[in-house]
């Protein structure tokens, strides 16, 4: 499984292409490079880019959801309007689907970070209102959602 961390802005050409940066293609403890990503939209607005072999996690899941629910139907459907695998070109681009970029609101400049198990990436202001700067209120959220997972070791 790839982790990814850092957070690290970078331009969109006129073909809709941005880096993805070198400590985002390796997988910790390979030599060899991501050359392949599966992006989807994802969730606050932004788009979700996984390595190919753990989209099959992502994948398993949608498989698995009932026709029947007209929410999982739904959900489903609007998770996959413009995913698709990419392949990460020479000088380290990848291009995003025109709908993708519409839905991440993306214009001249993109901020990818590693989300441990994909990359995110976001428009430099929704990526900004998304955070939590609040020293007290990243305590709080930091103490509920730790908080409801067990309870974080020191």
């Amino acid at each position: 499984m790839a982790t990814f961390l850092g957070t690290e802005t970078y331009a969109i050409d006129d073909k809709s292409r941005v880096v993805v940066p070198a400590g985002m293609r390796r997988i910790r403890g390979t030599k060899a490079p991501l050359t392949r990503f599966v992006m989807m939209r994802g969730l606050d607005g932004c788009v979700w880019l996984y390595a190919e072999e753990d989209w099959t996690r992502l994948e398993d899941l949608l498989q698995r959801l009932s026709t029947g629910p007209r929410e999982h139907r739904a959900f489903a459907r609007t998770a996959l309007v413009g995913a698709g695998k990419v392949a990460v070109d020479g000088q380290g681009r990848i291009t995003i689907t025109p709908s993708l970029m519409g839905h991440a609101g993306l214009g001249r400049e993109a901020v990818l970070h590693g989300q441990v198990g994909r990359i995110e990436i976001w428009s430099p202001e929704r990526f900004q209102s998304a955070l939590v700067t609040g020293s007290n209120e990243y305590d709080a959220l930091a103490e509920k959602v730790l908080g409801q997972q067990g309870g974080a070791k020191e």
